[in-house]
């Protein structure tokens, strides 16, 4: 059979794990697969179309995915949509393509997709080769990427695992995971661990899955050693040739390597083996097969390779990307998680009435050694008022200045589940304060440093220079250096401040609304700053 696998052209860190279990499955059955971020553009008619679905807010990206690629089947049951969106849009979904075919959680048995081999789907190893296929870089596709457990123990009314995954378990063992992708695909230096919540499971379950990591390297010393690139080529050219896929990316791949080594590109080598290099090279060009070639000479070419390969070992690092919760901290579970290289952690700080829980639980991870931080703060929650975030964003700065660690804090903006875009605005926001959050956040990537000079330069000093900023127009506060140069801040603030509580809400009500003008002559003065004479001029 020829398998397609799909994604819609959204931006996403991760790479498609469901599809790349399905890929496993599929060649482990003898099928042809091919994988596409997008829109293929071809003329081929598949036998079987898998479309993986994310972010709900994508809605419309994914319905118009899927409808193109209805044409290239032959009949409608030959495409299957899964993922977090199918998941919890099933019947929209439905509704809006015509398919039946929309398969909600995790593919735990083959018969799910029509057959009768019972296969878990879900537990088996994932396929990294196809990620070949496409030109996206998938930020998180160099690591392992992995499950321990799958739910949550908590309920929380903002977050859509319990309809995922539902109470917390324990999956496939970590240990041959990490070992089936290590012996087909070389080893990988870090660990992308995406449990839900981890410190949720039981203390014994919690250290035999340390225990096994650190016995598979992952431990608070140097263990890792870049692999040899010729064996990986070698056998990913192997794999390619057995699944049916073009080797001349491998090739291509091949070549250049060898030829930046005889060339000194790579890193300077003797003359006599730089002679010898060149010769195996021409042997290997002139040869009719040039990967049969490569292996009547690959002992030769790794003896000379092997000179000047890489032999420092470096440290690895584990990541539980998806958070750690401040609630579930034990003085025994984190000494045992302490035992792993985490950086960075993560610890979530979703909610302000967290505040003692989530500064004990830093300074509880700080006694057992845990240095680096880079934690997930939720606004324009239903709970969730402006200075909420600010404090949380102070209490971040606080804890980083009186424990002397590196934490970066990560705002996240909230949607609720089951909306098509991401418009919703929380009962104590307003669309001019979220856009002004996206504006200062945007500086820097996302990424709200510790260093307290900078936070109050982005974020105020206290509550009041933050509402301040939260009412500036978004250039003002993008490019505040040149506004400020210019004395327009200075001009703004001077009609902003007159106005009353009354006229602010008023003018946050008209931004919100992207009206420039109102029947209040207060209000008008500080809306001609939000006008064009007034936008940054990014070619000047």
């Amino acid at each position: 059979m020829k398998i397609l696998l799909v994604e819609p052209d959204y931006k996403n860190k991760y790479p498609p794990m469901g599809l790349m279990k399905i890929s496993t499955y599929h060649k482990n059955k003898g099928d042809y697969i091919f994988f596409y971020k997008g829109i293929y553009d071809c003329d081929e008619i598949w036998d079987r179309i898998y479309i993986t679905t994310l972010f709900t807010f994508d809605y419309t990206k994914v319905v118009k995915t899927i409808e193109y690629y209805k044409k290239k089947v032959r009949s409608s049951s030959d495409i299957y949509i899964g993922g977090i969106l199918a998941s919890l849009m099933t019947v929209d979904l439905k509704n809006d393509t015509g398919l039946d075919n929309i398969i909600p959680g995790r593919i735990t048995t083959s018969s799910i997709l029509g057959y009768d081999d019972d296969i878990n789907i879900d537990t088996l190893p994932l396929d990294y080769d196809i990620l070949s296929d496409t030109k996206y870089n998938y930020p998180a596709s160099k690591s392992y990427i992995a499950y321990t457990s799958r739910g949550c123990v908590n309920k929380c009314s903002f977050c859509a695992v319990p309809d995922l995954e539902g109470d917390l378990k324990i999956t496939n063992n970590i240990a041959n995971q990490i070992t089936s992708i290590r012996d087909n695909y070389g080893d990988k230096k870090d660990l992308m661990l995406l449990d839900n919540n981890i410190l949720g499971i039981p203390v014994p379950e919690l250290k035999k899955i340390v225990t096994d990591l650190n016995n598979l390297g992952f431990k608070n010393s140097k263990t890792f050693l870049y692999p040899n690139v010729l064996k990986n080529i070698l056998n990913t050219y192997y794999r390619y040739l057995d699944h049916g896929k073009t080797t001349l990316p491998l090739l291509i791949k091949c070549k250049n390597y060898l030829n930046d080594f005889a060339t000194g590109k790579t890193r300077r080598i003797s003359q006599a083996n730089k002679k010898s290099l060149t010769e195996i090279i021409e042997y290997l060009e002139d040869h009719y097969d040039f990967f049969e070639a490569l292996e009547e000479k690959y002992d030769e070419l790794q003896k000379i390779l092997n000179v000047y390969q890489n032999k420092i070992l470096y440290q690895r690092y584990v990541d539980f990307n998806q958070g750690l919760d401040a609630r579930e901290f034990t003085e025994e579970k984190i000494s045992i998680l302490s035992k792993l290289p985490l950086k960075p952690c993560r610890i979530a700080f979703d909610n302000i009435i967290f505040k003692e829980t989530y500064s004990n639980a830093i300074r509880m991870a700080y006694k057992y050694g845990i240095r680096y931080y880079s934690n997930y703060l939720l606004y324009n929650a239903d709970f969730d008022k402006p200075e909420d975030l600010y404090n949380r964003l102070l209490v971040n700065i606080e804890l980083a200045e009186s424990l002397d660690i590196q934490l970066f804090s990560f705002p996240m903006k909230y949607a609720p589940i089951g909306e098509k875009n991401r418009n919703y605005i929380g009962p104590h926001w307003n669309r001019h304060y979220l856009r002004s959050i996206q504006a200062i956040i945007n500086v820097t990537k996302g990424v709200v440093v510790k260093e307290r000079d900078f936070f109050e330069r982005a974020f105020g000093s206290d509550l009041n220079e933050f509402y301040e900023i939260l009412a500036m127009p978004h250039d003002f506060i993008v490019y505040r250096n040149y506004y400020e140069e210019h004395g327009y801040t200075q001009q703004w603030r001077n009609s902003f401040t007159e106005l009353t509580n009354e006229d602010r809400i008023l003018l946050l009500n008209e931004l919100s609304q992207s009206k420039y003008a109102s029947e209040k002559p207060a209000v008008n003065e500080v809306l001609k700053f939000y006008t064009q004479p007034y936008r940054f001029d990014k070619k000047n």
